[in-house]
């Protein structure tokens, strides 16, 4: 008799057991893998795209000076890119796959409120216009007016970027050249299919160029050093904590130095401290204040620090005294 040799049934059923708990832990990194490719290669395609659009601006001399908005930019530059939808500032959400999308703090932001270059943490004040590309690409744009313009003859500079492809790997992809330099925006790579997230640390979806990013930057000028200041035009004095007595003919129920502090805490900033001030008197920014500004630094109750931008020199003023007021925040 001949002898055969094999694989029970009670064999074969754990390796196949085996086989499966392996797939089941390796399939999802696979996938995750997979999809960072894919969203790397779209969003270096979209970049690609754009700045081909832009170069034949420069080639018909359309970018030899600089547009007064983000719209008039657009006005031309749709001349030149396959856009299925436009949408204005105010509309901005409806050129968007998704009503909200996460930050790169990991918070819920909401789409419509990216109305400026400000609400993508720029510099600029110029309006936002939202698009929707032939390809689907969902992008929100804000352009630069004080960047210089390109001229025909002017030499450009390539630029690649490494954009991640998964398992901890970058590929190098060809991205832009310095003719886009005065573009920035965010761009939804694919679309609804999510997480639709922009996290720095996480593998997103949402993609940033030229340093855009969905949250509110600084809403009024930021300083040489960094800072973000904001000057109140007006502020409103809080009732003095202790009613006045008549016996002093100065004395009023008007607490400005308070009112300057609920005022800059009432738009998410702060009064800066006396330092903080001479630090910010010392630095340089465009459109820097000259004048007296209140301080958080009390002297007593009565009175709290001033400093004077003009020259750092600072003086005790009385609570119940108007000065000015610049907020510091993010």
């Amino acid at each position: 008799m001949k002898k055969f040799t094999g694989f029970t049934l009670a064999e074969v059923l754990i390796t196949l057991g085996i086989i499966g708990v392996v797939a089941a832990v390796s399939m999802p990194i696979l996938i995750q893998n997979v999809n960072e490719r894919a969203n790397s290669e779209r969003d270096a395609n979209i970049a690609y795209k754009i700045t081909q659009a832009v170069e034949k601006m420069r080639a018909l001399g359309y970018l030899n000076s600089s547009y007064a908005s983000t719209e008039a930019f657009v006005d031309e530059l749709q001349n030149h890119l396959k856009i299925a939808k436009r949408c204005d500032s105010a509309h901005i959400a409806e050129c968007w796959p998704t009503s909200t999308v996460i930050d790169t703090t990991g918070k819920e932001y909401d789409v419509s409120k990216a109305k400026t270059g400000k609400d993508l943490q720029l510099k600029t004040e110029t309006n936002n216009v939202g698009l929707v590309l032939a390809d689907g690409g969902a992008v929100i744009l804000n352009y630069d007016p004080t960047k210089k313009g390109f001229d025909i003859g002017d030499a450009v500079k390539a630029s690649n970027v490494s954009l991640p492809v998964g398992g901890g790997k970058t590929k190098e992809f060809a991205y832009t050249t310095s003719v886009t330099d005065a573009l920035a925006y965010v761009v939804d790579v694919n679309g609804k299919g999510g997480p639709n997230s922009q996290e720095t640390d996480k593998k997103n979806d949402i993609r940033s160029f030229n340093g855009a990013k969905f949250g509110v930057g600084c809403a009024g000028k930021t300083t040489g050093n960094g800072k973000c200041v904001y000057q109140l035009a007006s502020y409103s004095p809080a009732d003095y904590a202790t009613p006045c007595s008549e016996a002093y003919s100065w004395c009023v129920n008007s607490d400005y130095w308070q009112g300057a502090i609920d005022a800059c805490k009432a738009i998410d900033m702060k009064l800066p401290t006396k330092d903080e001030l001479l630090s910010l008197s010392g630095d340089s920014w465009e459109g820097k204040p000259t004048g007296w500004f209140w301080s958080s630094s009390e002297l007593d109750t009565g009175s709290a620090w001033n400093v004077r931008f003009n020259d750092g020199n600072s003086d005790d003023y009385k609570k119940i005294a108007q000065s000015g007021v610049l907020c510091v925040g993010k």
